[in-house]
């Protein structure tokens, strides 16, 4: 461990130095290539993207509902990481603990080992640490995953805490994951940034709530993002095909349905996020 952390550093330096370099050439566009595992395909349409390991089909955010989806053959993953009280990296959407757990209270307010104590509703499975997703998909080199990142700039993520929280979870990502099979993603254009300056090799997206326009792939290439993530709706092909000229891939959410899953391949999209991403795969094997 303490040998991955000396290379860590040695890696994050070596960025930091780039990016200050690239800043005094006066370059006003800060890039990383979009990664290997970002384009792959189920079945020959986009790719298939767990929400919250397919939040539907198991349980919200729950470390069985990733090797479940595993073992089925889902290659394509989203979960949602935040910080403890004592700044470990927790997997939970929601700031509160009340809606998907036995416990009360806010996430960062709380220790790890209290979190530790409570149970998934559903599953009854505890609440997992971001290497227990990384040991649910194993050391895989044929899937993706988008570290979506819950900490957003205000009281419990003040600059400091939040360069932190940062710094922690691309080593965590650095040391577990086979480059090319993840990127860290986030609708917060702070969060996307000071991950960006702080490890300026990252590879980011954006999302958004919104359906995709000029301004998002503007948004998302000035940040230095190599995808966009917008609302499938109102997307048009002509946007996806212009976010793919900028040099983005483009991933579509929320997909639930065979209409939909048409829809996004016909626009091309490069990937979708599903709540029930089984029951996608499913669909896609039917001659």
């Amino acid at each position: 461990m303490k040998t991955g952390k000396l290379l860590l550093s040695g890696v994050v330096a070596m960025s930091t130095m780039l990016f200050s370099s690239a800043v005094l050439s006066g370059c006003s566009c800060w890039s990383v290539p979009v990664p290997r595992n970002a384009t792959l395909k189920t079945n020959g349409g986009p790719l298939i993207q767990a929400h919250r390991g397919g939040r539907a089909e198991y349980d919200d955010n729950a470390a069985g509902g990733f090797a479940k989806c595993i073992a089925k053959g889902v290659r394509g993953f989203e979960t949602d990481i935040r910080f403890s009280k004592d700044s470990r990296l927790v997997i939970m959407h929601d700031e509160s603990l009340d809606r998907t757990t036995t416990g009360t209270g806010i996430v960062e307010e709380t220790t790890f080992e209290d979190m530790r104590k409570l149970k998934l509703k559903k599953s009854g499975e505890p609440i997992p640490s971001l290497h227990d997703i990384f040991r649910a998909l194993g050391e895989r080199d044929d899937i993706f995953i988008e570290l979506e990142m819950k900490a957003y700039p205000g009281e419990h993520y003040p600059p400091e805490r939040l360069e932190d929280y940062c710094r922690a979870l691309y080593a965590a990502a650095y040391l577990a994951l086979k480059p090319g099979t993840y990127a860290f993603t986030c609708f917060n254009e702070t969060t996307l940034e000071t991950m960006r300056r702080v490890a300026p090799d990252a590879p980011l997206g954006y999302i958004t709530g919104e359906w995709l326009s000029e301004k998002h792939i503007e948004t998302a290439r000035r940040i230095g993002c190599a995808s966009v993530a917008p609302r499938l709706g109102g997307t048009t092909k002509e946007m996806i095909d212009a976010a793919h000229d900028a040099g983005l891939s483009v991933c579509c959410w929320m997909v639930q349905d065979e209409s939909e899953l048409r829809e996004a391949r016909e626009k091309g999209a490069d990937r979708v996020t599903s709540d029930h991403p089984m029951k996608l795969l499913d669909l896609t094997r039917r001659p």
